[in-house]
């Protein structure tokens, strides 16, 4: 007897088709699915991540590349790198006639100096370079508002790396003989390490004797008029220019100083908006090399690149930091440096003081 495809509807109205088997995943089988797109996506995502701190370390070489070409633009105008912090103080500081009055001097930043060759001459001609970075109406009544300038971002001042990205901001209180508080300022990823600080000169190899004036680097302040001396006790000096006898392929012009305003250690952040110096236009966005005892911010020590961001070299790509040198080039420098070479290629007319400083190497 053959089979009919239909069957008789028990109640007897007629006929229905018969019900097929669905076939579909077992919870074995569904776990085991969920367990494989789990392996693929651990296997992915730090390849995703490598890609995009690539392409963000790519960038931050860029930035570094564009200032550094910038700084040789400035130098072949005005025959002498830009300044690392730029001084002019006359005697008595704020009398009347002299720089920056009635504030007590007239201070820059080395990065206001790189704007005009940044495509950035709004901001470059909206800055009084006759009044300090901190001049506002609003502290002094009819004087610039060389602090309302500063709160505009600079692409090429942030390191795509850093957390928080170009909406960081730095406020604080700067003295200098009173007190000239600033809010909301810019920030940026990148300063000068000007020196090696006279407690750590020792500590890095130098004889005794030596001082951050014998060791300044390609990039270094500009200390002018009367009142230097007298108020700064300190010298007078200028900068100078490519003729360095370290040579400029061995001497570092602008280093990363990333994060701030929030101070971190060894990747770790301990305090947000702790540092008061990131603004582009501080002036104190430089520093000397004091080096920390790794994993603090205890100085002097042999942790000289991404120790921690207190006036240090500090940043946030993988084991690295991004330096540009004097000759224009933008090199990587590893974490596991000797800091004897690091110091090295700090100074530009070091050789000689140190087994390192006579030939040091990136490698």
């Amino acid at each position: 007897m053959a089979f009919s495809a239909f069957s008789r509807n028990p109640l007897g109205h007629g006929v229905t088709p018969s019900s097929p088997r669905r076939a579909g995943f077992t919870l074995v089988e569904l776990l085991v699915v969920i367990a494989i797109i789990g392996v693929l996506v651990g296997l992915l995502l730090p390849a995703v991540q490598s890609a995009r701190e690539a392409a963000r370390r790519m960038s931050c070489s860029n930035n570094q590349k564009q200032m550094a070409l910038a700084a040789l633009n400035h130098e072949s105008t005005h025959k002498s790198l830009p300044p690392s912090l730029f001084v002019d103080m006359g005697l008595p500081p704020g009398g009347a006639g002299t720089p920056g009055a009635p504030y007590p001097a007239a201070v820059h930043s080395w990065a206001v100096f790189l704007l005009p060759y940044l495509e950035e001459t709004a901001l470059a001609d909206a800055y009084d370079m006759n009044f300090p970075w901190f001049s506002s109406p609003s502290i002094i009544p009819g004087t610039p508002n060389n602090a309302a300038v500063l709160q505009q971002p600079v692409a090429s001042f942030i390191c795509p790396s850093a957390p928080g990205g170009a909406e960081r901001r730095s406020s604080g209180t700067f003295t200098f003989g009173a007190p000239f508080p600033f809010q909301n300022h810019a920030v940026t990823d990148y300063a000068t390490c000007s020196s090696i600080n006279d407690g750590s000169i020792t500590f890095f190899g130098y004889p005794n004797g030596l001082t951050q004036f014998n060791l300044f680097s390609a990039m270094s302040p500009d200390l002018r008029g009367p009142g230097i001396t007298p108020v700064l006790n300190v010298p007078n000096r200028k900068p100078g220019g490519l003729n360095m006898r370290d040579g400029t392929t061995h001497t570092i012009l602008l280093c990363e100083s990333a994060g701030r305003p929030d101070f971190y250690i060894d990747g770790r952040l301990v305090q947000a908006n702790a540092r008061s110096d990131g603004g582009w236009g501080h002036h104190e966005n430089d520093y000397g090399l004091d080096g920390a005892v790794a994993g603090t911010d205890t100085s002097p020590g042999n942790c000289v690149v991404n120790c921690h961001n207190n006036n240090e070299t500090y940043a946030f790509h993988p084991s690295v930091a991004i330096h540009s040198f004097a000759d224009g080039s933008v090199h990587t420098i590893s974490e596991s440096i000797s800091p004897q070479v690091y110091a090295a290629l700090i100074t530009a007319n070091g050789s000689g003081n140190t087994p390192a400083e006579t030939s040091p190497s990136l490698d």
